[in-house]
């Protein structure tokens, strides 16, 4: 800090208020909308009654993280088909899909529902006799158990019960055994045998593999081996499966063992390339090929099938999509194999013959249930848009305690505060079972939620109208908002596109959408949507309240991340160093080097998720920011973003301030939104005021980069200093011994605390209204030199 007889304050707005709005609970009622059925009651406030259950995050396994979740365990919940199974005959497929194990017809497309129950259920596997089908239940992300599935009766049996994640079950070929992976007992994934006769189990757990340490702890994936995807060799002697053991990149390559006792020990590897969980092998009639979906290391973007021999060789490929192919299984007589697509979006089923390449989609047709189903039918409006629908998030847990998506949007977790939920264009219709469903509306931080109990009957179809109330709008007055951290498509289960991050914006009350290009391992995903000029890309150039950038995230994993928008001529290569394993093995070239070359093109750059938990970065060797402080200094970072509701982001940047280092704070959760477990978008996001105030993509960063911005993850908040709003520089005249603040804040959720810090330290408490959901200061505060 400066001291001097003419102070010079600069004003600047970090806000990260006592609430969660973006991640927590999922919303609060305001005055009730127009209800067209008396079958749905209001919840006002939210916590007049318990929130919804938040989605665990699977505490039996303890390697793998989020990635693990989004790319190994089946979506929970889901909508459409996953993990198919052909029946012995060939004549359907089971998948799971909307929590269920379904039959699928594979002429009609006509599917029979033939689980149902309060855990979601998936991974279905059918005996080779096909009276009995394995399958998976989830329990909210708790955990994961095996069940059996009786076909000719309907009943259903537990096969576990315990607090491990347990995946992949697959009937030997006689169909006396089953093979399957667990994460007992100590939380990494193994791969287990299991003798079972009439539903139940015969014989003790035989375990192929067991715990070894890779000795590192490589990135990602951590020390602890894992074994996941078994598939049997037509004698029932050996198996095929997925392990990183001695593999320091992904999850894997594909080795054969025996199906016994220790059998790890005499692995042989027959397909060496880095793998993201995604290969899922499964083996011919003869045993003589396997098919596996890869992307053959970072040759394809997306996952595509291939087929290789099953004593080792070179793979051959046997489709060519710019989408990804999931879960190929081969048909009893080896003519098809039936496989996971998700091009246009969502995943769906489909076909290719194994020789011709003809492919077939097979579109979900007429839905039989397993028990009584009612439907509810919801249109959403706000008091501006008269009649017609508008785009909002919604949770919907089901009186089955699960929660609930229509078949045609994708179901997400908000991996901030673990709730479920899905995007709608303002109309939807969802299938659920008789009784009380919790239903939450919101969009944005500037419109009040609704949330409401639903009474569901079968047979019958409530029809409800929401309307929601908007209480402020910021973009009126200049301010536009957008997360600073968003990728579009990084290896999930969706097929994104720009125009979906835009629906999904637009449902979020967002702005700005800034797509990030970036490295998934050593893919470079989305390059293809970079537009050289520096500005708006094409696709919103016609719209007049939404604005799409696509920059890049730039992530060596020593120095930490950063994102980098506007490049007038190119995306900066290689997207990332220090990459193990890798020619870009190397501490060369730095942060400050790489984001000099992106200002050359105009770029504006600055520091993403470098720093977590509430205790100053020092601690911690600087976290995922250590070239942070240098860069700010030297103007080579611009900005300081916060991906989460902590306090660690405070202690540097109340540094550079304190110091007349202009950074500013942004927001952006780093929402990877084609996944199905990710903070969703908008949840942390930056406030902007261009100078001129109008929304454009040079404005909105020219507003950056003077600091006239707050960041928030809910709380709306308004602060002025003599007059002027943040990022402005005040000079006071000698003798100034106080400046005049007026400072408000609005939230849609109650707040714990709202205050005014000055140069790190707590400055002034702000009184909140009685119903916690404001508060608002207006005095002057006494100065004793710069800040």
């Amino acid at each position: 800090m400066r001291i001097g007889p003419a102070p010079l304050l600069v004003l600047s707005v970090g806000v990260i208020l006592g609430c969660e709005p973006g991640g927590g609970a999922p919303g609060v009622a305001g005055e009730p909308g127009l209800l067209e059925s008396a079958s749905a009651r209001p919840v006002a406030p939210v916590l007049a009654e318990e929130p919804p259950p938040p989605f665990g995050g699977y505490p039996g396994v303890r390697h793998g993280g989020n990635y693990m979740h989004n790319y190994y365990l089946p979506p929970a919940p889901g909508t459409t088909p996953w993990f198919p199974s052909w029946s012995p005959d060939g004549e359907s497929i089971a998948v799971g899909m909307a929590g269920s194990v379904w039959e699928v017809d594979v002429e009609t497309g006509d599917a029979t529902e033939l689980t149902r129950g309060g855990t979601y259920h998936s991974s279905p596997s059918y005996s080779p006799d096909g009276r009995w089908i394995a399958y998976t239940a989830d329990y909210g992300g708790e955990r994961v158990q095996l069940e059996i599935l009786d076909t000719e009766t309907g009943e259903t049996r537990v096969l576990t019960d315990d607090r491990f994640v347990y995946a992949d079950p697959v009937f030997s070929p006689d169909g006396t055994r089953l093979a399957y992976v667990s994460s007992a007992p100590n939380g990494f994934f193994n791969v287990y045998i299991r003798e079972v006769a009439d539903g139940d189990w015969t014989g003790p757990e035989i375990a192929v593999t067991s715990d070894n340490s890779y000795g590192n702890n490589r990135l990602y994936f951590g020390p602890m081996d894992m074994y996941i995807s078994p598939a049997w060799m037509p004698d029932g002697e050996e198996l095929l499966l997925v392990s990183n053991r001695d593999v320091p990149l992904g999850s894997g390559n594909v080795i054969r063992v025996p199906a016994r006792a220790d059998g790890i020990l005499e692995a042989q590897t027959v397909l060496r390339e880095q793998t993201l969980y995604r290969t899922r092998p499964d083996v011919s009639l003869h045993g003589r090929r396997f098919v596996y979906s890869s992307t053959a290391g970072a040759a394809d973007q997306f996952n595509n099938l291939y087929v290789q021999p099953t004593t080792g060789g070179e793979p051959y490929k046997l489709t060519f999509f710019e989408h990804d192919a999931f879960h190929p299984r081969w048909s009893p007589d080896g003519e098809t194999i039936a496989y996971i697509t998700n091009e246009g979006g969502l995943p769906q089923l489909e076909l290719i013959e194994t020789y011709g390449g003809a492919r077939r989609r097979i579109e979900i047709g007429e839905r039989t249930y397993a028990g009584p189903t009612g439907m509810l039918s919801v249109t959403v409006r706000t008091d501006a848009s008269g009649r017609d629908p508008v785009a909002a998030r919604v949770t919907l847990l089901g009186p089955d305690g699960k929660y609930h998506a229509p078949p045609d949007e994708y179901a997400r977790i908000g991996q901030r505060g673990r709730y479920p939920a899905f995007h709608t264009d303002g109309t939807f219709t969802v299938a659920l079972p008789p009784g009380e469903a919790d239903l939450t509306i919101v969009k944005g931080f500037e419109i009040e939620p609704q949330r409401m109990k639903v009474a569901i009957e079968a047979d019958a179809t409530v029809e409800l109208e929401v309307t929601l109330h908007r209480f402020a709008d910021l973009s009126a007055d200049g301010w536009h908002n957008g997360s600073t951290h968003v990728h579009m498509i990084y290896a999930g289960n969706l097929h994104n596109t720009l125009e979906n991050l835009m629906f999904m914006s637009a449902a979020e009350d967002q702005d700005i959408v800034n797509e990030q290009v970036a490295n998934k391992d050593n893919r470079i995903l989305d390059h293809q949507f970079f537009v050289p000029g520096g500005g708006e890309h094409p696709v919103s150039a016609e719209m007049e309240d939404m604005v799409v950038i696509v920059g890049q995230e730039y992530r060596p994993p020593f120095y930490g991340h950063v994102f980098m928008f506007g490049m007038r001529d190119h995306l900066i290569s290689p997207f990332t160093t220090g990459y193990e394993g890798t020619a870009i093995e190397s501490l060369y070239p730095s942060n400050t080097d790489m984001m000099r070359k992106a200002k050359d093109q105009g770029a504006t750059t600055g520091y993403v998720h470098p720093y977590f938990g509430d205790v100053d970065p020092l601690t911690f060797g600087l976290m995922g920011g250590k070239g942070f402080m240098v860069d700010a200094v030297l103007g080579t970072s611009d900005a300081l973003e916060w991906s989460t509701a902590e306090r660690a982001g405070f202690f540097p940047l109340y540094a550079l301030w304190s110091n007349d280092v202009r950074i500013c704070a942004t927001g952006g959760e780093d929402s990877i939104s084609n996944l199905h477990a990710t903070p969703l978008v908008g949840a942390m996001r930056t406030y902007v005021r261009p100078p001129d105030g109008r929304l454009t993509a040079d404005g909105w960063f020219e507003g950056l980069r003077g600091a006239a911005a707050f960041v928030t993850n809910g709380p709306l908040v308004e602060l002025t200093v003599n007059g002027e709003i943040p990022g402005s520089v005040l000079s006071l005249g000698a003798g100034a011994t106080s400046v005049e603040v007026v400072a408000s804040v609005r939230s849609i959720v109650p707040l714990t605390r709202a205050w005014l810090v000055r140069d790190g330290e707590d400055a002034i408490e702000l009184e909140l209204s009685q119903d916690r959901m404001s508060a608002f200061y207006s005095g002057d505060i006494e100065i004793d030199g710069s800040g």
